[in-house]
């Protein structure tokens, strides 16, 4: 939780020192083109909190922003995290009585055990210019549906483990995949300046996924489960505007 007030607390910094800074009342709205990279600090619940810690989620979306404020964007982003809830255990079935693993040269080998995933998405939001420093800025509330797929990475050192590799690795990921509803809530600011363009707020995330492998080895069971998987977090992100010309004059902020 502490990552989300620390991100919570640094974007109405920004946004209280943008608006001090940049008000413009004579400021038009305009339709632009938007290319945006952003972060997600997310805590997961139900069937996800099962399997996996705190989630980092970073990558970018494209779109467009209409004159009326209407927000269409596709985006990616990439799931990556350290904290997976049976670590320990996972690889309990290749340890030796000293418990730990041995590569095909006769040395301990070293695992690395992590969090990684992915999810695409489409949004549609509405930003509402309420007390906003320019017609373009204001509270943002949006809807978006994709795809997420999420495994447990494992990497050894040298990668010298054969019960790792291979068709064998299927065994140990867990690869769990199927479709998102993803809800946001926060604040756009599109400035005069073409750095200080940004986003940020609360997201929510529903996914009704599966579980894809035929057979886990840790458990020496036949996995055909679907889950139920929240997410709930702070997301921060950084845009870049893009604007056509109009009526013989450039729009820059």
């Amino acid at each position: 939780m502490k990552h989300l007030f620390l991100l919570f607390g640094i974007l109405i910094s920004t946004t209280l020192f943008a608006q001090k800074a940049e008000k413009d009342t004579t400021v038009e709205a305009v339709g632009n083109g938007l290319f945006r990279v952003a972060y997600a600090a997310q805590i997961p619940l139900g069937d996800y909190a099962a399997r996996f810690g705190f989630t980092n989620h970073i990558g970018a979306s494209a779109g467009y922003r209409t004159k009326s404020n209407w927000v269409f964007t596709f985006g990616g982003y990439y799931i990556f995290g350290d904290n997976v809830v049976d670590k320990n255990t996972l690889l309990s079935s290749i340890t030796n009585s000293s418990n730990i693993i041995i590569t095909s040269g006769g040395e301990q080998a070293f695992v690395n055990i992590s969090q990684q995933g992915y999810y695409v998405n489409f949004e549609i939001a509405k930003i509402f210019p309420w007390a906003a420093p320019n017609p373009n800025s204001g509270f943002m509330f949006g809807l978006s549906g994709g795809f997420m797929e999420h495994w447990i990475g494992l990497r050894a050192d040298g990668n010298n483990v054969p019960q790792l590799l291979g068709e064998y690795e299927k065994g140990y990921d867990r690869l769990t995949n199927g479709i998102i509803l993803q809800e946001f809530i926060g604040y756009h600011f599109q400035g005069s300046s073409r750095l200080l363009n940004f986003y940020g707020g609360f997201e929510f995330t529903q996914g009704f996924t599966g579980n894809r492998r035929s057979y886990d080895i840790p458990t020496m069971s036949v996995k055909d489960e679907d889950y139920t998987d929240f997410l709930i977090g702070f997301k921060v992100g950084w845009m870049m505007p893009f604007y056509k010309r109009e009526k013989d004059k450039y729009y820059y902020y």
